[in-house]
């Protein structure tokens, strides 16, 4: 039985044994009380048309007086409710309504039933209409009653409404010394949420979450902080359930890696997928490679990007990530591995930027010192108009530097030249001094 049937059922029987209670203390003769009495044992056995054919006997009676009548039609309602047959159930408490001589008491619960049946129906609108005026008769209104108003407004799309309700009902039961139920917190997030009120939501959640700090919570609560661009915060809460290990799919792992990589803290986001890929969470795709391999470069982690961009190359079969390489290389000093990856990615193609690639690889040959190698990129680089400029002034450097390096090596062969010359003239020196003693 659903929370809200067994509140109803809860609710009927109430009135039928405050009916019976009034009956027995003499309010009505000992026939209708028999009667009624024997319509309750039936009711309660689940011998329902017995019930009824109990109570349809004593209906016919014409001496009966307004307050019998509202008795019976109590218990018209009371066996109805039972049965889960919720229009008959309220037109039966509607005429309970109608009788001049119910209890107050009475007419006060068959209102509140009445609303809560409607509710069930999903007639929200009779449902407000009878809830509202049963909290305008009490005394002592339940917290109860203002939740199902909050939900009763709350289909309607009257948010304003539905948390005045919700506020009251939770003061209600603070002032009781009860705690507030998880569910009227949930329904309050919801009606900030359809306000797009998101930090009234992220509030809302917040005490969610010192209540239980269920994963669920964490998330939309995570999800708030995004909405209102409150980044930090919302690393910080998804960061929590990845360590409570409740990041189960490859999407929610990547945003919290992402995330990281926004907070500038490349490593933490290539830890993440690197022990995600080795646990089989995250699958080896090129995208997923290409940004753990990113993550890095950005974190100058030379010796973890190298073979994640290889294994990317090897994945992709395309070039993209072996020119990445090359820039790791690159950026690292390490010329000659740089224009080996250059050459390999030119070779392997698919890039988007080749002649960029081609420009690195002659600056890689160039200050590897191979500038025959050097000068074919720059020249290949140059059929580019994006590169032309750039790599022209390279290629010219290149062959200055050659031109220097020969002259270097000319003066070098003069010098040797020139020395040989003076070595040889001294030893016919000697040997003219050796003749002439």
């Amino acid at each position: 039985m659903s929370r809200l049937k067994f509140q109803i059922a809860a609710a009927v029987l109430a009135t039928g044994l405050a009916a019976m209670a009034q009956a027995q203390s003499g309010a009505i003769d000992a026939r209708t009380f028999d009667a009624l009495t024997r319509a309750q044992e039936l009711a309660e056995s689940n011998q329902f048309d017995e019930a009824i054919a109990t109570l349809d006997k004593l209906k016919g009676n014409d001496k009966l007086g307004s307050y019998a009548k509202s008795q019976l039609w109590n218990f018209y309602a009371f066996i109805y409710a039972n049965q889960e047959k919720y229009t008959d159930a309220i037109a039966a408490y509607r005429k309970v309504l109608r009788e001049p001589e119910a209890t107050e008491g009475l007419k006060q619960q068959a209102k509140y039933t009445i609303a809560q049946l409607y509710f069930q129906t999903e007639q929200y609108d009779q449902c407000i209409r009878f809830m509202e005026s049963w909290l305008s008769e009490v005394n002592q209104p339940t917290p109860t009653a203002h939740i199902m108003l909050a939900q009763a407004y709350y289909q309607q799309d009257s948010y304003d409404r539905s948390l005045t309700n919700i506020d009251k009902a939770i003061e209600l039961e603070k002032a009781a010394g009860k705690p507030i139920q998880e569910s009227w917190l949930r329904l309050k997030a919801a009606l900030y949420y359809a306000k797009k009120d998101y930090a009234k939501t992220a509030e809302v959640y917040e005490e969610l979450i010192s209540i239980d700090p269920a994963v669920g919570y964490m998330k939309q609560l995570a999800g708030m902080y995004s909405e209102l661009g409150r980044d930090a915060d919302r690393l910080a809460v998804y960061d929590a359930v990845y360590q409570h290990g409740s990041l189960k799919s490859e999407n929610e792992v990547l945003n919290l890696a992402y995330m990281w990589l926004g907070q500038d803290v490349p490593y933490q986001a290539g830890t993440i997928i690197e022990d995600a890929i080795k646990a089989g969470r995250v699958e080896e795709t090129n995208k997923n490679l290409e940004t753990l391999a990113n993550a890095w470069a950005q974190a100058n982690e030379r010796d973890k990007a190298v073979p994640a961009l290889t294994r990317a190359a090897e994945v992709s079969g395309d070039g993209i990530f072996m020119a990445r390489l090359a820039g790791v290389h690159f950026n690292a000093g390490e010329y000659k591995q740089a224009a080996a990856a250059a050459a390999k990615a030119d070779q392997m193609g698919g890039l988007k930027n080749a002649a960029g690639n081609r420009l690195l690889m002659g600056m890689a040959y160039f200050n590897a010192k191979d500038y025959e190698d050097a000068l074919q990129a720059f020249r290949r680089a140059k059929q580019d108009r994006s590169t032309f400029k750039a790599a022209a002034k390279w290629e010219e450097h290149t062959l200055a530097e050659v031109r220097r390096l020969r002259a270097i090596e000319e003066a070098l062969k003069a010098l040797e030249q020139r020395t040989r010359e003076a070595l040889e003239a001294d030893e016919n020196n000697v040997d003219a001094i050796d003749l002439g003693t």
